[in-house]
């Protein structure tokens, strides 16, 4: 850890020279006033927007401006861009994974991050990742489906905040805020390619703003969005290979996504406000290919295609009462679908064979009702309210033909048996306070309670204080209790398959093979947070913050390693193979948090802002609950949760404005990891990453760019002292599917953006 520290300590030694060249009595109060403003953040408090320095909890800010410098046109990669501990692999040859990206927040899982759009909750994607993926087991929001835009600024709590937000926020919250009044229209048209010659990308884009009385705003964005397939696949050595390359490496898709968001201000006071998300993406990835047969001569490749549809609508009114409490009254609305259509595959069970299979749909919808209530007496701001929330899950079944027999090569159909429609309901109230007890002293305190129709009731707390031993230096901590209720998937789900004339695959906690491994109704994960941090605000340019963290989870729930069945069962059931989900570990992460901020204005006006920011993350399953788990029988799932992510990441961004000019610089170190294939541990070396963005502003309206992602073209190392025909250093996956950035090498573009 001591040498990955080297970078971060000589970036604040160069600055250190620099600073001293430039001392603050010499610069000018006009200077100063042109400084940036400190960012603030809504989340982690209902008692107003909080400066992200001072808050009682870690939070960090993204603004709309960063993100235009990235060159990146993906929420998802704009937050591994900025954020470190944060990690979202581009996997293939894993199904729907393929096309709904994982994410992670220090190391945990994609189902315990909470995310937030204008400080309402997001529904999660239908998806669930069941493949050998980071995130296996677990659904997430589908961060993709938000144009980018829109979006004003990200902010990020990293802290527990189940007290304060309800289930899923322990890991952390994200919250997007989409833009309101006072913004320019912008068109915007980005291109680009891989160095290898594949990947192209091109995305177009349009902000539209309209102002409307009493300071209330009507913005509109629409996104169109196509991404051709990179092809990264080793030699097929199989001695009947197919004349056809698997596909490894980003996916062909094309995306349509539109944005609303709106604020009609009343004379009374209150006001209407309207936020409303949509994206369509048809997404195409292969799976293994086919070898040759006596029927099928070249062999085969299966395309696996997902049409995916989103959307999301939040109407609610606010406004003040005589008594001067306010109040937020709210509903939204979310629904994901996936529709899986396999092509050029085959059955062969069935001749003749179609080559076109219509496989099933996944979908979940989430409604939510909320009413909050908050008001400031003196020093103390206290907030209360209600939320309601109703969910929706459904499986529906695939054509018969995709899953007769042994179904359609590649990906199987989902089976009548398979097919679910399931739903829950829950209530919450809860209160949340924060009082200045001293001018140096503030506390914050929340309680919540939720009842789910499904598994029952719980409580969870928080307490947070921050002191200010002088003016420029704070200390910080937080203690609380968290919760994440088990998702409808992880509960209905079940996708089998026939393989040598006998059911296999993934089945529910409630079906009788399941609960011959000892199966149980999924109950909540409990978890137990603590943080303690400092910051130090040299001055206006230069502040350091320092956050330690741990967090407890208990009765994580997993997806089970295949049990196979006894000759005897199998004869009763006609099953081979099952795995299901089970509350089978308790875990523990803790780390470090070590963020650097610089800004300065030199006398030419010039401006250069700098941030630096180490992450240590480390996790560890502490015990096990079930008599059929152990780490013997369950090495590939313990190790995925334990190594599969690195443990380290710095992250650099450097961005120097002169005149016409911006140049965004940022440099990226993620730390080992490994992933384990029959039983054994492959190690995967440490790297650099090195994004830039060089922009000039051709006029006061029209800005051009260039940029490279991954600049030098770092690829990570292939599979070390692994031989293998599918996994393997010369097989058809040369790279591990954990690998933090992919495998396709540097990416190339060119960016225009248009106001008025």
């Amino acid at each position: 850890m001591r040498n990955k520290l080297l970078p971060f300590g000589a970036v604040l030694f160069s600055l250190s020279l620099l600073h001293a060249q430039e001392n603050m009595d010499d610069i000018s109060l006009e200077d100063m006033l042109n400084l940036e403003t400190e960012l603030t953040a809504d989340v982690g408090s209902r008692s107003g927007a909080v400066s992200s320095l001072y808050s009682t909890s870690p939070t960090d800010v993204i603004t709309a401006e960063e993100i235009r410098h990235t060159g990146l046109t993906s929420l998802t990669d704009v937050l591994r861009y900025f954020v470190a501990g944060f990690n979202a692999p581009e996997t293939s040859v894993a199904d729907g994974s393929d096309h709904v990206r994982a994410f992670t927040l220090r190391g945990m899982s994609p189902d315990q991050i909470l995310v937030l759009i204008n400080g309402k909750r997001v529904h999660t994607s239908a998806l669930l990742h069941v493949n050998g993926t980071i995130g296996r087991g677990s659904s997430n929001v589908d961060l993709d489906t938000i144009a980018l835009s829109g979006i004003e600024k990200i902010e990020i709590l990293r802290d527990g905040a189940a007290a304060q937000y309800g289930s899923d926020a322990i890991s952390g919250v994200i919250n997007i805020i989409l833009k309101g009044a006072e913004h320019k229209n912008r068109v915007s048209v980005h291109a680009g390619q891989r160095k290898a010659g594949d990947g192209e990308q091109i995305s177009s884009d349009m902000f539209l703003t309209q102002e409307l009385p009493y300071d209330g705003f009507i913005n509109l964005t629409l996104q169109f969005k196509q991404q051709n397939q990179t092809q990264r696949a080793g030699e097929d050595r199989r001695e009947n290979a197919s004349i056809y390359k698997t596909h490894v490496g980003i996916p062909d898709s094309k995306n349509i996504l539109a944005l609303l968001n709106s604020d009609i201000e009343l004379q009374n006071g209150a006001n209407i406000y309207t936020a409303f998300t949509f994206n369509y993406r048809r997404s195409e990835a292969s799976t293994f290919a086919r070898e040759k047969t006596e029927e099928y001569p070249d062999g085969f490749l299966p395309i696996l295609q997902a049409t995916i549809t989103d959307s999301g609508l939040t109407l609610g009114a606010q406004g003040e009462l005589v008594n001067g409490y306010h109040w937020d009254i709210s509903n939204t609305l979310g629904y994901n679908q996936i529709r899986y259509t396999m092509y050029d595959t085959y059955n062969y069970d069935l001749n003749p064979s179609p080559d076109t299979f219509y496989n099933g749909t996944l979908s979940f919808l989430q409604n939510t009702t909320n009413l909050d209530m908050k008001k400031k007496y003196g020093s103390l701001n206290i907030a209360f309210g209600a939320e309601h929330r109703y969910e929706k899950y459904k499986i529906e079944a695939g054509d018969p033909d995709s899953y007769y027999g042994s179904g359609s090569q590649g990906f199987s159909g989902y089976r009548e048996e398979n097919a679910v429609n399931a739903s829950r309901y829950s209530d919450a109230l809860y209160i949340d306070m924060k009082k200045q007890m001293t001018e140096k002293f503030l506390m914050q305190g929340a309680l919540r309670y939720e009842n789910y129709s499904d598994f029952g009731d719980t409580t969870t707390a928080k307490l947070a204080a921050s002191y200010k031993l002088q003016e420029n230096f704070l200390l910080r901590s937080s203690i609380s209790t968290g919760f994440r209720a088990p998702s409808l998937s992880q509960s209905h789900y079940s996708h089998t398959s026939t393989f040598n004339g006998h059911l296999e695959g993934t089945f529910k906690p409630s079906d009788e093979v399941a609960k011959l491994f000892g199966a149980q109704p999924l109950k909540a994960e409990k978890s137990k947070h603590f943080t303690l941090g400092s910051v130090y605000k040299y001055n206006c340019e230069n502040s350091l913050s320092i956050d330690y963290f741990y967090t407890y989870i208990s009765d994580r729930i997993i997806l089970s390693n295949e049990y196979t069945l006894t000759p005897e069962q199998k004869a009763i059931y006609g099953i081979n193979k099952a795995r299901f989900f089970t509350n089978a570990v308790d875990t523990k992460t803790y780390g470090v948090d070590i963020k650097y901020n610089y800004q300065h204005q030199f006398f030419n006006n010039s401006k250069v802002t700098l941030s630096l920011w180490y992450n240590y993350s480390k996790n560890k399953v502490v015990s096990f609950n079930d008599e059929t788990t152990t780490r013997e029988n369950s090495f590939e799932q313990i190790d995925r949760m334990e190594n599969g992510q690195p443990k380290e990441s710095f992250k650099s961004v450097f961005t120097y404005h002169y005149k016409k000019y911006i140049t965004t610089f940022n440099t990226t170190y993620i730390g080992s990891y490994r992933e384990v294939v029959d039983n054994i541990a492959y190690s995967f070396k440490a790297q650099w990453y090195n994004d830039i963005d060089l922009a000039y502003n051709i006029s006061q309206n029209f800005q051009g760019a260039i940029g490279a992602l991954n600049m030098f073209d770092t690829v990570p190392n292939k599979w070390d002292g692994l031989d293998g025909y599918t996994y393997g250093y010369n097989g058809i996956k040369p790279y591990s599917r954990y690998s933090p950035y992919g495998y396709s090498g540097a990416y190339y573009y060119i960016r225009f953006n248009y106001t008025f």
